[in-house]
C-alpha cells in the first residue's frame, strides 16, 4: 500500500528548493543546516538506488566491443539484458567471469557470452561487435546544478520520508526515524510492486529452456 502526501498547490514539491523547506517545516527548523539536509538527501539516494528496482529506472545504452573488457554506463546499477546488434540481434549468455575466460580463453571470435567484473563487461569470445544493454541506472542526484529528478516528481513523499528519518536518527529522536523510515520503505515497496505489475500483467510467466554457448559438452 502506498503512502501519501498531501500535494495540494500550496504543498507541491517540484525541485530540491520545495524539499528543504517542507524537510525543515517537518523538523520545526525554519532554518535547519542546509548542509545537513543535503547530505541526508544524498545518502537517501543511495538507499533508493540500493531498495528500487523498477521500469522507471531503465535505460538502454549502445557499447562499442572491440576487446576482452569495456566500461559500463557510469550510471550503471544492474544489468536486465543485453544483445549483439546483427539480423537477428543476438542475445549474449551469462557466465561469471572465472568460467568465461576459462571457456573462452581469450580466443578471437564473435562474442557469445559475458560477464561483469569491477563495472566492466568481459566478453567471450573477443572481437569485434556492437552491443545494446538494458540496465537499470542510478536515479539522478538532487543538486542545485540538477534540481529535480522523476523520483521526487513522482515519489515525494519517499524523499521526504527517508530525508526526514537520517535528520531525525542524526539528533536521537528514534522514534521518529524510525516511523518515517518505516514509511519511507513502504514507498519503495510499492514502487516495486507497480513496476512487476506494469511489466509483468497477471499472466504467467513462461520457463525459457538451456542454451549452449560453446561446443559439445563432453
Amino acid at each position: 500500500m502506498a503512502i501519501s502526501i498531501d500535494l495540494s498547490p500550496a504543498n507541491a514539491i517540484s525541485d530540491i528548493g520545495d524539499l528543504v523547506r517542507v524537510v525543515r517545516r517537518r523538523m520545526d527548523d525554519d532554518a535547519y543546516d542546509i548542509d545537513a539536509i543535503y547530505t541526508a538527501i544524498t545518502e537517501a539516494e543511495e538507499i533508493f538506488n540500493r531498495e528500487l528496482r523498477c521500469p522507471r529506472m531503465e535505460k538502454e545504452a549502445t557499447i562499442s566491443i572491440t576487446q576482452e573488457s569495456t566500461d559500463l554506463p557510469i550510471d550503471f546499477l544492474q544489468l536486465r539484458q543485453i544483445y549483439s546488434e546483427g539480423s537477428p540481434d543476438n542475445p549474449l549468455a551469462a557466465m561469471s567471469p572465472a568460467v568465461l575466460r576459462r571457456t573462452y580463453q581469450g580466443m578471437e571470435g564473435t562474442p557469445l557470452a559475458y560477464a561483469l567484473e569491477n563495472r566492466r563487461i568481459v566478453v567471450g569470445p573477443v572481437g569485434a561487435a556492437t552491443v545494446t544493454i538494458l540496465y537499470y541506472a542510478r536515479i539522478p542526484s538532487l543538486t542545485d546544478a540538477n534540481p529535480s529528478n522523476w523520483m521526487l516528481e513522482e515519489n515525494p513523499g519517499a524523499y521526504i520520508r527517508m530525508v526526514l528519518a537520517i535528520l531525525f536518527d542524526e539528533i536521537g529522536d528514534n522514534e521518529r526515524a524510525t516511523l518515517n523510515e518505516s514509511r519511507a520503505l513502504a514507498i519503495v515497496q510499492s514502487i516495486n510492486e507497480a513496476g512487476i505489475g506494469n511489466r509483468w500483467g497477471a499472466a504467467p510467466l513462461t520457463p525459457q529452456g538451456m542454451r549452449q554457448v560453446r561446443g559439445v559438452r563432453t
